[in-house]
């Protein structure tokens, strides 16, 4: 795993030899496609060495993290000798691999930047059309071949690594034991808690409630609140419901608006929003004033706010409204006090329960707890475990899903990801072989098999819309990607901008919040080699400037409602392959849009695109999914060099453009889920003069009344 960097780059040599890295094939009179085949060359040499010493490298990993979370605590001693993982003379033998292997990563980062150098001169040269090809540092280039050949020999001489480490071994070991010599829960057990609570909830006194709930072996804490709260006689009973995770990153503003998208109708959710936080907390707690509410805060960390913010949103009418708090960790109780005395006992076990009355001012508050093993015990041997074990199953992905898996990190715990959204990010840098959704898709599911994530949306027919990583596996991901040193972690390391490969706006931004255009401007010169960039829900309020200038750029996402006419200078961008607008409604695009050749997905609130130039005969072969696409744009002609889409929706007047639409739809040859929105008025749609193409499996139809 540590060698992480050198095969990702090995992988993007072969899209260089092939042709595929940038917008062109390499020009003859550089001389330099045997130069990156050498490299690639070299570089499978060194990978299928650095093969030989996975165990080594794998052991090393994991005895650094033992070491660093447990802190010389006898709980590490334990793990290093359950695991095999204490020093031998072997190790001493083979120190050197970390050093070359540092020298490995400092080459790829070097030969990464060389060759963004190279490619970023190339297509300035084409687009100023000066055919001098001095402004190329080349000379970089010619001096990486020498480095890896210094670089192979020093591996040769290496003596012969240990791949008896077995890390499935170490990995069922783990889980023996955290299970060795714990209560686990019997089912009559659970059925008292599970009784008491749900009398709690019906019956229970008609002040305000709040229940948090703990974890224990054999009890799920998120499964046995998921029943309670999808109860169909739970529904009924109470006016509204909302289910919002928390997590480690705790930041109210970001959960006030999920509990407000949550409760409100989203037609008035989207205005509220928009306003002051103080003015959104002043709402809320007016709406809920007249409603009997039932709330679940999943995935609660150590973070004492919580408790005053609750107070501020949450009016207590007396009217029977509950609060669920999932707890994660029990310090988080250590506020409070037991109802005949005593604080919260973390290290005994709590008696009285499963469910047992805590005292609070403004509440009826109780904690529900199963299990005979102290509290204290589920935050420090048992997570530890934990973590480790989820650890060990990353180290046992193959290589392509540890990648995918690991960028998992650069997501907030918790926060809900679009799976459309992460499959493009997936491919934008360069993790899935070949650009291939399909197999993107196939990681998704294989990932959320393996309990790396969790599922949150399903779409009508039951394929994943939307999903999000738990706290506790994002912790093991995060230990994993800062010792692989797979991501720059901010706030641990500097880095020199040139080398960011990705910008993603996720930190403390609700949506309204502006960014100006000198930001925008000064941070295209700074981010100079960026593959993605997602501004979030960050308004912009014109087109960033310099942004053409970032000829790397896979994967874009901007948030610029006012912007009605796609600038021509944006189609410079040739490798570009997913363009997120969801906000911006496009009347205008200029005709350039035809040379994007690497378009993939396209996602406007509504574009209209242009009729392709006479004089060009290439169409957009790799565009798989539109949305929104003008009913004024869907002509035999348009829609004729749109070969490959597979996802589309049509919103507009399709009153108006009936004929045009329903006759020109049969061009698209592989399409097989298409919605179409009518905003017209008076709006009627005749589905018999439609000529759908044979490919199509998921037909949707919508009127949106203005």
């Amino acid at each position: 795993m540590l060698d992480v960097h050198l095969r990702l780059f090995c992988e993007r040599l072969k899209r260089v030899v092939a042709g595929e890295e940038g917008t062109l094939m390499l020009p003859d009179s550089t001389n330099l496609a045997p130069l990156f085949q050498n490299l690639f060359t070299e570089t499978e040499i060194i990978t299928t060495l650095l093969g030989n010493y996975e165990g080594d490298m794998t052991r090393r990993v994991i005895r650094r993290i033992i070491r660093e979370q447990l802190n010389g605590a006898e709980m590490a001693w334990l793990c290093l000798q359950l695991l095999d993982l204490e020093d031998t003379e072997e190790d001493v033998k083979r120190r050197d691999i970390l050093e070359i292997l540092d020298d490995i990563n400092h080459f790829v980062h070097e030969s990464d930047e060389a060759i963004d150098t190279f490619f970023i001169n190339i297509m300035e040269q084409q687009n100023s059309e000066n055919e001098s090809e001095s402004s190329t540092n080349m000379a970089l280039l010619f001096g990486l071949h020498s480095k890896i050949m210094d670089i192979r020999d020093r591996m040769q001489q290496l003596p012969p690594g240990d791949n008896g480490f077995d890390i499935t071994e170490q990995s069922n070991k783990i889980i023996r034991l955290l299970s060795k010599g714990q209560h686990w829960l019997d089912v009559s057990e659970f059925e008292r808690g599970r009784e008491e609570l749900f009398d709690l909830l019906i019956e229970g006194p008609s002040g305000l409630s709040v229940i948090a709930i703990l974890d224990s072996n054999g009890f799920d804490k998120t499964v046995f609140a998921a029943d309670i709260y999808n109860n169909n006689h739970v529904k009924f009973y109470f006016d509204c419901l909302a289910w919002v995770r928390v997590s480690i990153g705790y930041y109210f503003g970001k959960i006030l608006d999920d509990i407000i998208n949550s409760l409100m109708p989203p037609s008035r959710a989207r205005v509220i929003i928009g306003e002051d936080y103080h003015l959104k907390k002043s709402i809320l707690r007016d709406y809920l004033t007249n409603k009997k509410y039932f709330i679940v805060r999943d995935d609660v960390f150590n973070d004492s706010d919580i408790w005053d913010d609750l107070e501020e949103v949450l009016p207590d009418k007396q009217n029977g409204s509950r609060v669920l708090i999932l707890v994660t960790d029990p310090i988080l109780l250590t506020f409070f006090e037991l109802e005949h005395g005593g604080i919260i006992p973390l290290y005994s076990v709590p008696v009285g329960g499963p469910l047992i009355r805590l005292k609070h001012e403004a509440w009826q508050f109780f904690i529900l707890h199963y299990g005979s093993a102290p509290l204290v015990n589920y935050m420090d041997e048992k997570v530890v475990l934990t973590l480790l074990s989820r650890i060990c199953s990353v180290l046992e992905l193959p290589f392509h899903l540890k990648v995918c898996c690991l960028y998992l990190c650069v997501f907030r715990p918790g926060i809900e990801m679009s799976t459309r959204q992460l499959c493009q990010l997936w491919i934008a840098e360069g993790f899935v072989p070949y650009n291939g959704e399909e197999t993107a898709e196939h990681y998704l599911k294989e990932l959320i098999h393996r309990g790396f994530i969790q599922v949150s949306k399903r779409r009508a027919g039951g394929t994943i819309k939307a999903c999000y990583v738990p706290s506790f596996v994002y912790t093991s991901l995060g230990l994993m990607a800062d010792k692989t040193k797979f991501l720059w972690m901010p706030d641990r390391e500097a880095e020199p901008f040139a080398n960011v490969k990705r910008y993603i706006i996720l930190e403390h931004l609700t949506e309204g919040d502006h960014l100006a255009v000198i930001d925008c401007e000064n941070f295209c010169k700074k981010f100079k080699h960026l593959r993605v960039l997602n501004f979030g829900s960050a308004v912009l309020d014109q087109f960033p400037p310099g942004l053409e200038n970032l000829f790397l750029l896979k994967y874009l996402k901007l948030n610029i409602p006012s912007l009605k006419r796609l600038p021509s200078l944006l189609c410079t961008l040739l490798n570009l392959e997913t363009l997120e607008m969801p906000s911006s409604y496009i009347d205008q695009s200029p005709e350039d849009i035809w040379m994007m050749q690497k378009l993939m997905h396209l996602n406007f609130g509504s574009i209209t695109l242009p009729a392709p130039p006479k004089n060009y005969s290439s169409s957009l072969k790799n565009l798989i999914f539109i949305s929104a696409l003008n009913p004024s744009s869907c002509t035999p002609d348009i829609l004729d060099r749109l070969p490959s889409v597979r996802t589309l929706r049509i919103s507009g007047d399709l009153s108006y453009y009936q004929s045009g639409v329903s006759k020109s739809l049969c061009e698209l040859h592989k399409l097989e889920c298409l919605k179409l929105v009518n905003e017209s008025k008076p709006s009627w749609m005749v589905l018999s003069e439609y000529q759908f193409p044979p490919s199509l499996i998921q037909l949707s139809l919508s009127i949106v009344r203005k």
